[in-house]
């Protein structure tokens, strides 16, 4: 070889050592820094070394991780902590994006040396944390959903509107927070997913127009013949009721709760009742009280009317209604039938002379006067006179009240029941209830009486024949010089040929005390009323001879001697 190419080989070899000593020294250079014109987010890193960018990026952004990300929906806002709910930076990953780190590539050396350029911060989610984060806000956006109202208040429509229930959509909000967070935006507009109510507002607009509004338009007017009655809206909405049923609100009317409230403003059309075939007394005896045939409006026929004009509107609110004829259950032919009645059962009873007495009686004989009885009906003297008050007619009298006599208004009422009891005693009719007085009374048979007092003694029996009675009841009443006297007669249809009494048997005669009562001004004195027991019988006669007996027994008390001091 010569020596002038022995040069030009030294001098080849010469020029590769200087560059490769100068890539290697570029390759080290740019292996420990971020291209020169290196951004991130518009943070500089370069010329930095790997570490020091990341130290660089971290000081940087890592106090973004504790500021707010805001979920908002309308009027309500909520904060999430980006570092607490999985959300992070990879600082390594975005340097290494950025440009750092060895490479043995020409063209990364380069660019190292003279380039760069800005890059985005590399963002991690941790999906399961977030999920968690969001989920603990949903409570906040939650909304109960409210059913439409509606109903009658004093006459007129009530409403309330509905609400839509509203509840956090959790899937899409976590994923709008996750591209807010990754596109470095802080508010992350929550995703709401709603629930019609149950009851609707248009469900409540339907029952309004269809039913409401035309029942409480004006009033409905029944018609019948030349008269009318009128129902004002306001009952028509006391009347009715809205109610859910399904996916509508029904609106119905309570036609026999209407009918009963109209019983008075019913009188209008003037319809008449059935009434029975009764009786009364004219001219000394009894005579038949012709039936009366009925025109009634009916609860059926009274709803189909209502029901027909309660929702329609202008003259087809007034309709015409139909009634019926109703016939008496008791008719005239058949009380005719009965032919003439006589007097099935009596008793009088005789009274000292007293002014109350008088009053009293006279005033329980002309209520009980011409009452009727039919089979099977149950005649009670308290029902019939009811309370002994001042306002009913009675006076004060004397009552045995715990052994002493007192004075009571309706005081003496207690012989007009025996007076009657006896008169029902000989008709043979059914002993509901009477009990007899606690002291014996000589102008009373013993035993055979009976004593009421209102709210707690009454007596009772029981027309138990085949035929309807009256009752008929007087005094005569007693003055200075005589007694007064009181009688029940029973007429009907005899069942039995008599009804008698057997004697009535005393026996275990006793006496009471003496006692001296002092201070008291409503003290009476009273004479001893010696006690005994008394047996008797009711005995049924038919065809000549006894065919029934019905045993009875008393034991009177024996009453004390009273004497009064003041």
């Amino acid at each position: 070889m010569s020596r002038a190419s022995k040069i030009v080989i030294g001098c080849v070899i010469g020029v590769l050592i200087l560059v490769g000593g100068t890539y290697v020294a570029s390759y080290f250079v740019a292996g420990n820094q971020v291209p020169a014109q290196a951004a991130v987010d518009g943070v500089a890193i370069g010329g930095l070394s790997p570490d020091g960018a990341r130290e660089q990026l971290e000081a940087e952004f890592s106090p973004k991780l504790a500021e707010p990300l805001t979920l908002s929906a309308g009027s309500v806002t909520t904060d999430i902590v980006p570092a607490d709910a999985g959300l992070g930076f990879d600082y390594e990953a975005t340097v290494v994006n950025a440009g750092g780190g060895h490479s043995w590539n020409p063209a990364d050396i380069y660019e190292t040396l003279t380039g760069g350029s800005e890059v985005a911060l590399v963002r991690t989610v941790d999906e399961d944390a977030l999920r968690s984060a969001v989920e603990a806000k949903a409570a906040e956006f939650a909304v109960a959903g409210v059913d439409a109202t509606v109903k009658f208040e004093g006459g007129k429509i009530v409403r309330t509107p509905a609400t839509d229930a509203q509840a956090m959509d959790v899937d899409a909000t976590v994923a709008t927070a996750k591209q807010a967070f990754e596109e470095g935006r802080g508010n992350v507009a929550v995703t709401l997913a709603t629930t019609p109510a149950a009851v609707t507002d248009a469900m409540v607009d339907d029952v309004v127009k269809n039913f409401a509004e035309p029942l409480i338009s004006g009033p409905v007017i029944l018609t019948h013949e030349d008269v009318q009655m009128e129902i004002a809206p306001g009952s028509l909405a006391e009347a009715a009721s809205l109610d859910v049923e399904g996916e509508k609100i029904v609106g119905t009317l309570d036609t026999a709760e209407l009918y009963e409230q109209t019983a008075e403003a019913r009188r209008a059309l003037e319809l008449t009742e059935a009434k029975d075939a009764s009786f009364k007394f004219e001219g000394g005896k009894v005579v038949v009280v012709p039936a009366v045939t009925g025109v009634q409006l009916t609860e059926e026929a009274f709803a189909a009317a209502v029901d027909k004009a309660a929702t329609a509107s202008g003259d087809a609110r007034t309709v015409p209604v139909e009634v019926e004829t109703l016939e008496p259950e008791y008719t005239t032919a058949e009380a005719t039938a009965l032919g003439q009645f006589t007097v099935i059962g009596e008793f009088t009873t005789n009274y000292p002379h007293a002014a109350y007495r008088n009053n009293n009686l006279g005033q329980a004989a002309k209520t009980v006067n011409g009452t009727v009885l039919m089979p099977g009906e149950v005649f009670s003297l308290n029902d019939t006179l009811g309370e002994r008050t001042t306002a009913n007619g009675y006076v004060d009298g004397y009552v045995i009240n715990k052994g002493r006599l007192v004075k009571e208004s309706g005081g003496g009422i207690s012989q007009a029941a025996t007076t009657l009891f006896n008169a029902a005693f000989f008709a043979g009719y059914e002993d509901v209830e009477h009990k007899p007085h606690s002291l014996y009374f000589d102008r009373y048979p013993a035993g055979r009486e009976a004593t009421v007092y209102y709210g707690s003694l009454d007596m009772r029996f029981k027309n138990n024949t085949d035929y309807p009675a009256i009752i008929q009841g007087y005094i005569s009443p007693s003055s200075a010089s005589k007694r007064g006297s009181i009688t029940f007669k029973i007429w009907s249809k005899p069942t039995w040929d008599d009804v008698t009494s057997t004697e009535l048997k005393k026996s275990g005669f006793y006496n009471g005390a003496e006692r001296t009562i002092t201070g008291d001004p409503a003290c009476e004195p009273q004479a001893p009323i010696q006690g005994f027991t008394v047996n008797w019988e009711r005995l049924f006669h038919k065809d000549g001879k006894v065919v029934k007996r019905e045993p009875f027994s008393w034991k009177y008390s024996a009453g004390d001697k009273i004497t009064c001091q003041p």
